[in-house]
């Protein structure tokens, strides 16, 4: 007999161990929801990037049989620095030139511009830091300046850069370019010409500096469901201690003379609300939160129930003591707008965490958490 109980010991601890084990597995690998077209800001120094191009190059308006087209075609060099400013808008500055066939003879030239480019990939398809190709048109001006006859002119310059990821430091572009400048740029200015027009295809590869990625936000509509669908759970569960309540007193009326002691749960446990943030920032990430917000402010009311508030900050941003201050903050922040909805402050207990590495990616780890006591 006592072997038996042993065995059943045994296996008893072996079964809690096991669902521990299930249980922070399931913390480990926890997903919040993000949205696929809505990103968080970066710092300055992040979306950085350099790129080295080299091709061929030719010129289009010349006098019918003046020249044949492989006697236009010159080599094309290009360099150029920009940033994106989210996924889908981004500028740069570049620098091309080398030699282009003039109306006359052979010059060299340098072209110097500014570009506006789109990503229209990201902007059609949503951000996804895997894709392996992008297309991007641009547009640009600048000034074009011709060596050999000490002139310059205005350029106006546009095309499609076509890139390839590597991975997040490296890609390979492929440029179709056009460079319109003043008819002059070649020092011939004939009344039947119009721009002088430079056509380019070059290749190269793009450094990517610093951080080349972006934190999706996350997804509040399909957080305020998920909270919804727990809150639903939990209602439930109570709903059915309170039938299963009415059961037993049922069983009571009907045995006056037995003593039976009755234990009634009357403990309402909220579903762990998540309030978000923005890098480096104690204020509300966004005007949805505040409708869960309300919603818990008139549970605590109505139960009269205490709330642990607990801030945290991303410990990948920032250091130790910086971030300790930070997730205070936030919590103190969800704390003031309860009081605001009416929650008395000698209910609410606030606590800051400081910085934590939960949840991936990174950025879902800036958040508060509002429980029950």
């Amino acid at each position: 007999m006592k072997k038996v109980f042993c065995l059943m010991t045994v296996a008893g601890m072996l079964s809690i161990s096991a669902a521990n084990a299930q249980v922070t597995e399931v913390v480990e690998v926890a997903e919040v929801p993000v949205s696929k077209y809505s990103v968080q800001t970066n710092s300055f120094w992040d979306n950085w990037f350099v790129s080295l191009n080299a091709g061929a190059q030719f010129s289009y308006l010349y006098p019918e049989g003046s020249q044949k087209f492989k006697d236009r075609i010159t080599f094309s060099g290009m360099a150029y620095v920009g940033k994106w400013f989210t996924p889908g808008i981004g500028m740069r500055l570049a620098y091309n030139g080398m030699k282009f066939q003039g109306y006359e003879k052979k010059l060299d030239y340098m072209n110097l511009h500014i570009d506006a480019m789109m990503n229209v990939t990201n902007m059609i398809m949503g951000y996804n830091p895997e894709r392996c190709y992008n297309l991007v048109p641009y547009v640009g001006m600048g000034a074009v300046r011709t060596f050999d006859l000490n002139n310059y002119s205005f350029g106006f310059n546009a095309g499609i850069l076509n890139t390839f990821r590597l991975n997040d430091s490296w890609a390979i572009n492929l440029e179709m370019g056009a460079l319109l400048a003043q008819k002059d740029m070649d020092g011939v200015t004939g009344s039947k010409r119009g721009f002088d027009d430079i056509f380019s295809l070059t290749a190269g590869v793009t450094y990517n500096i610093g951080g080349s990625t972006w934190n999706n936000s996350p997804d509040i509509s399909s957080l305020l469901m998920m909270n919804a669908a727990e809150v639903a759970a939990l209602n439930e569960a109570l709903a059915q201690e309170q039938s299963n309540n009415r059961t037993l007193r049922n069983q009571l009326a009907q045995k006056p003379k037995e003593v039976v002691k009755e234990k009634v749960v009357n403990d309402y446990t909220m579903a762990p609300q998540s309030v978000f943030f923005n890098l480096n920032s104690a204020k509300i990430a966004s005007k949805k939160e505040l409708v869960n917000l309300k919603a818990v402010a008139d549970m605590a009311k109505r139960d009269n129930v205490k709330l642990h508030i607990v801030g945290y900050a991303d410990s990948a941003t920032g250091d130790a003591k910086f971030n300790q201050t930070l997730s205070l903050h936030r919590a103190q922040t969800i704390a003031n707008e309860l009081v605001k909805l009416g929650v008395n402050k000698a209910n609410l207990v606030v606590e800051g965490k400081g910085g934590v590495k939960t949840l991936d990616p990174a950025s879902f780890n800036r958040r508060v958490i509002i429980e029950t006591m």
